[in-house]
């Protein structure tokens, strides 16, 4: 599993470009607050995003949680054969987003709308943010906001079957979401692009795919391994 909380944080990272619109307008706000100092802002941005990673984490451990417990059923060897399917299709699918070929991120946001509705409202009561205290409580608002990337990471979570590693997956999914947010301004603009490279982006997509590839190969070699 080791080798997927790094692919899970390089997914956060490659992907936080599509963070920005969602989430680089709290950032900014955070950043320039009138009355507030450098060393405020970045007080409130980390708290933020604090916040924002324990709601990815917590939301991680309920998807881990409830397929461990709804495949409790399962042998342990079907229920690894499940999660490494899984894992390799997601990995499939982002890699693929990655080279250009395939866009699911805006669908997979149509799927939390319903739940945004009644979430939202609370964030209003923390506006405009005064203290990093606010600041933390807008982040674990703000980490249920429809967002197909989130989504698509949470899918992997679920697919782990694990709450321990459910909630690991997105602990470090957020984290590699971070260089982005925290950094707003020149220093992003650099990571932009980074990641909005074609060469940059191929080679990542490319790397994700052949880490499917290599779930599966391990697949069978499981397989040979068990009938033996």
């Amino acid at each position: 599993m080791e080798s997927s909380f790094f692919i899970a944080f390089v997914i956060g990272f490659l992907g936080s470009t599509h963070c920005v619109p969602m989430c680089g307008g709290i950032v900014g706000i955070l950043s320039q607050q009138q009355n507030s100092s450098n060393r405020q802002a970045v007080e409130k941005t980390l708290a933020y995003n604090i916040g924002r990673i324990l709601s990815y984490t917590f939301i991680g451990l309920l998807a881990g949680g409830l397929s461990q417990l709804a495949l409790l059923p399962l042998e342990p060897q079907s229920l690894l054969l499940f999660s490494r399917i899984f894992t390799a299709i997601f990995m499939f699918a982002f890699g693929f987003y990655l080279l250009g070929k395939l866009n699911f991120l805006s669908y997979l946001e149509k799927l939390g709308q319903h739940l945004w509705k009644h979430i939202s409202p609370l964030s209003r009561q923390l506006l405009p943010i005064q203290n990093k205290k606010n600041a933390f409580y807008l982040g674990l608002i703000w980490g249920w906001l429809p967002c197909g990337l989130v989504y698509s990471a949470l899918a992997w979570s679920l697919a782990s079957a694990s709450l321990v590693n459910g909630a690991l997956i997105m602990l470090c999914f957020g984290l590699g979401t971070l260089p982005m947010l925290l950094t707003m301004g020149f220093a992003s603009e650099k990571l932009i692009q980074l990641k909005n490279s074609t060469t940059a982006r191929r080679i990542a997509g490319v790397l994700i795919i052949a880490f499917a590839l290599f779930n599966l190969v391990s697949l069978n070699d499981l397989h040979n391994h068990s009938l033996n």
